[in-house]
């Protein structure tokens, strides 16, 4: 795990489970923390996670339900965020 990743698990990181992290690092992570998370562990974990019961503000978590779209089809954020706006653009 990333070292700016540490600040967020205040209370240890022992007997955790890689979904408890990722959960974890979706409700309180800042944006630009949150991207450094490694790729691979948001998309093994990201479905096993009960969106609307995050600890976060609405507008994260439908961020997270938008992105939840396109994970298992990409390869790292920088295709999220592609798919994300060739998607949007589709739309008009």
């Amino acid at each position: 795990m990333p070292k700016n990743l540490n600040k967020y698990f205040w209370d240890g990181e022992q007997n955790i489970s890689e979904t408890y992290r990722l959960k974890r690092i979706l409700e309180y992570a800042s944006f630009p923390d949150l991207i450094t998370d490694p790729f691979g562990e948001l998309n093994k974990h990201l479905q096993n996670i009960p969106i609307d019961k995050l600890r976060t503000s609405q507008k994260r978590k439908d961020f997270i339900k938008l992105i939840m779209s396109f994970v298992s089809q990409a390869e790292n954020w920088d295709d999220v965020f592609k798919k994300i706006i060739n998607f949007k653009g589709e739309e008009n």
